[in-house]
């Protein structure tokens, strides 16, 4: 008997809500899909996302109605918004959860950066604020799949990673846990969507569409997740600078790594391509390509291209994915298939579109 699956959508008005609303209407688990947004109450789902006309049904709810969700066989939340907005509620929706008796049977999923570290101070670090919910901090399993798939079967917390620590540590992932790495840099760009459906000075179209710049140089937030998963597999003697990069696209990620590993790790062009292509054998949604990732490929769907070269020791790793799907909203619902189901790719059935 096949599983199905309730979901409600916090926060649905966003491009992140909208990619959820477009990937989950499509999940043959999925029997109904509810979600919140204040600021288009009453309007249908399509309004907002005009590509969901037809596809998805439903209109924007004020507030979730909890107590409807009581017979449900499994309930999934996600949380699509802003950073800081689910830390702040989670203590009233957690009591709320709690009085309907939904607190140790839903999933809950978030996309935001609220739940991703696991120590106060490594959070202010990253963010530059104090956390509105510390005692959460560490109840949260880190949402990458192809890290920590074991952990997330059956976790009723799960915290997505930020887009572009997704991409830059699906390119250093199998390399983590290597001695004396040395220097590392990463130059990585996004498009627009990336930071959201708001504009703002750095996403506004005419200011972003015929500009490439650098943001957020030595100091974007994402730097905290990579560095943690490296210290976690055990890598040592290393040193990371990454520089983020604003591009005149919509979405996508292209992420250049380079580093001079020790001669003694043996990582010549050949043993380099098989370390790679063993270790994501069994991932579903990592391709590894000749030459050069392309943006373009990868678009609309939930894989990441990666491709490494190596020449007089001198190793790139190159990886491409969608900000909004792999990045984002495809990971999420690839952690929903793994933590509630069975099959992995449940609702992955498209590829990506080309041309874009």
């Amino acid at each position: 008997m096949v599983k199905k699956v309730a979901v409600y959508i916090l926060g649905g008005s966003g491009y992140g809500g909208g990619e959820l609303l477009r990937l989950l209407s499509q999940h043959p688990c999925v029997e109904s899909i509810h979600a919140m947004s204040r600021k288009h109450v009453g309007e249908p789902f399509w309004r907002v996302h005009p590509n969901l006309r037809s596809v998805a049904n439903g209109t924007f709810e004020a507030e979730p109605n909890w107590a409807t969700f009581s017979q449900a066989e499994t309930l999934v939340v996600f949380s699509a918004m802003p950073h800081f907005e689910l830390a702040q509620q989670l203590p009233a929706l957690e009591k709320t959860w709690a009085k309907h008796g939904l607190a140790e049977r839903l999933t809950l999923i978030d996309l935001s950066g609220d739940f991703r570290l696991d120590s106060a101070a490594e959070y202010e670090r990253a963010y530059g604020k104090p956390h509105p919910y510390p005692q959460a901090l560490g109840t949260f399993v880190y949402g990458l799949p192809e890290w920590q798939k074991e952990k997330i079967k059956g976790a009723k917390r799960i915290a997505s990673p930020g887009c572009f620590a997704t991409t830059i540590q699906l390119a250093l992932l199998p390399l983590a846990g290597l001695k004396n790495l040395g220097f590392i840099a990463v130059s990585a760009m996004t498009g627009s969507s990336g930071s959201g459906a708001t504009p703002g000075e750095t996403t506004h179209h005419p200011t972003r569409a015929n500009d490439f710049r650098a943001y957020k140089v030595l100091n974007h937030q994402h730097e905290a997740e990579i560095t943690r998963l490296l210290d976690a597999q055990g890598s040592s003697g290393y040193s990371l600078a990454f520089v983020p990069h604003s591009a005149p696209l919509v979405r996508g990620i292209f992420a250049t790594v380079q580093l001079h590993p020790p001669a003694a790790l043996g990582l010549n062009a050949q043993a380099l391509k098989k370390r790679y292509e063993d270790f994501y054998r069994d991932a579903l949604f990592m391709r590894l390509v000749e030459d050069t990732p392309r943006v373009a490929a990868v678009v609309g769907s939930n894989f990441c291209d990666i491709a490494v070269h190596e020449k007089n020791g001198n190793v790139v790793i190159m990886a491409a994915l969608d900000n909004l799907v792999k990045g984002m909203s495809g990971q999420a619902v690839q952690n929903m298939n793994i933590a509630c189901l069975t099959l992995e790719n449940n609702g992955f059935l498209s590829v990506g579109y080309y041309p874009t």
